[in-house]
């Protein structure tokens, strides 16, 4: 018994180390700040500061790779959620996220608005690595009248500009 235990932790052991060679990319594209949100739209500072702790490292293109992004089998999953995060909003290319339609782009704020008040974003999992990311009541009600305000902005930018 003890003998097919060795053998278990040594082949778990080699799996470990032979991971660790698949491939991860984790590359932060070039911004540019003229496509960034902060060149649409005004982020009051405590709404800044929130944004810099408790989303930027997934939905910018400005992440910090922690250390744990850096081993297999936890590298796959980082890398994977922050090209999700990317994909659905990207603070670094809001233009591009946009679409260049105003319309899309506030209602990707009025919807993370909705998934910080239930929780959902920052994700849970993320929170339990990194505690400064974690938003209290206050963070919350500050975030969300800040979405509604700059959506507010939008639309009525969109209004001024002629079809």
């Amino acid at each position: 018994m003890k003998r097919f235990l060795l053998w278990g932790l040594c082949a778990m052991g080699v799996a470990f180390a032979g991971i660790q060679f698949v491939p991860v990319e984790r590359t932060n594209p070039p911004s540019n700040a003229a496509r960034g949100i902060d060149a649409h739209l005004h982020i009051a500072p405590p709404v800044k500061a929130l944004l810099n702790r408790s989303c930027h490292d997934c939905h910018s293109n400005d992440t910090q790779w922690p250390w744990y992004s850096y081993i297999a089998p936890a590298s796959w999953m980082v890398a994977k959620d922050v090209e999700k995060a990317r994909k659905v909003m990207n603070f670094s290319d809001w233009t591009d996220e946009a679409g260049g339609k105003l319309e899309k782009a506030v209602g990707l704020l009025m919807a993370s608005c909705t998934d910080v008040t239930v929780g959902r974003m920052p994700k849970p999992e993320y929170v339990m690595l990194h505690s400064q990311a974690a938003l209290n009541p206050e963070d919350i009600k500050g975030f969300c009248q800040w979405t509604a305000k700059g959506g507010g902005r939008l639309l009525a930018l969109r209004k001024k500009r002629p079809r």
